[in-house]
């Protein structure tokens, strides 16, 4: 059995394809284990051997995966991160972690299983 953390990554924009996957997958310890995109070609072009899945949730779901990275558009940062912990993972997610005030007061009462941490990058 791997040592490894499994990232799961959300979205193959242009901040995945150029930072995220390259830095988790370069990285000792992490494995860039799933990608969930729409357009699976253009991540199967670079990753020929990450599995792709169409939507997130799948990633919340699959217990392999032990961290979930969130590059995505920022109006979707919050509910995909709320998501992912209330799921029990890991998430580390691009700045801003809201948008506006109301969700940012929420984000510290998101419903997250024990044992999983949220991080914003900035």
């Amino acid at each position: 059995m791997s040592d490894n953390i499994r990232v799961g990554l959300i979205g193959y924009g242009y901040a995945s394809k150029t930072f995220h996957a390259p830095l988790i997958a370069g990285t000792p310890g992490l494995e860039l284990a799933v990608i969930s995109s729409s357009d699976e070609t253009k991540v199967k072009a670079d990753w020929p051997t990450v599995t792709v899945v169409s939507e997130p949730k799948h990633l919340f779901n699959d217990p392999n995966i032990d961290l979930i990275v969130i590059p995505t558009p920022n109006d979707t940062h919050f509910p995909l991160a709320k998501a992912a912990l209330e799921a029990g993972k890991h998430v580390v997610v691009d700045k801003p972690f809201t948008v506006t005030t109301v969700t940012s007061a929420r984000a510290g009462c998101a419903g997250k299983k024990p044992g999983a941490c949220a991080v914003c990058i900035p």
